[in-house]
């Protein structure tokens, strides 16, 4: 499996939560912007259209602002430590692939590469894309349901467990 990682620093400092609790409490991982792939789809198209999403991505990855709630970020790169942070996720990307721009029409998006986990948006179900100036973090657009998000905590850092089968201890 190949997987993307997410960190958290305390409660409210994400859109899903950030203890085991409350992103199971939110069924996962989601944009602000987004709670199912059909508006995810539609956010990814709505950017690319409109020629916005270079710019989308390059605030988010400056501000993390939730009322830009395009994305969610997640680095593709495990770190060596947790930083301190008492909760550490991991969710499954296997299957994304970096994915030419024709697959929305003849439109591009420049500064950006797409990656889906197919080979056509409407039956994706993984939708990220990198801004080039951060090539090791992913921002994903499409929710991730707490079935495919492990968990790894302070007290044991050396265990992955799911997400799902975590109760506090």
């Amino acid at each position: 499996m190949i997987h993307a990682y997410l960190g958290a620093d305390g409660p409210g400092q994400s859109a899903f939560g950030s203890t085991p609790a409350e992103v199971k409490l939110a069924g996962g991982f989601k944009p602000w912007g987004s709670d199912s792939l059909a508006i995810s789809r539609a956010n990814l198209r709505r950017l690319v259209n409109n020629g916005t999403l270079a710019l989308e991505a390059a605030r988010w990855s400056s501000d993390k602002n939730r009322e830009n709630g395009w994305f969610f970020s997640a680095d593709l790169d495990e770190p060596a430590d947790d930083q301190g942070s008492p909760y550490f996720y991991r969710f499954d990307i296997t299957g994304l692939s970096r994915r030419a721009w024709t697959v929305l029409g003849n439109i591009g998006a420049p500064e950006m590469n797409l990656y889906l986990d197919s080979d056509d948006l409407d039956t994706a179900t993984k939708i990220a894309v990198i801004w080039m100036a951060s090539p090791r973090q992913l921002l994903v657009m499409s929710p991730v349901g707490v079935d495919l998000i492990d968990l790894r905590t302070g007290k044991n850092p050396d265990v992955w467990q799911p997400l799902k089968d975590y109760n506090g201890s």
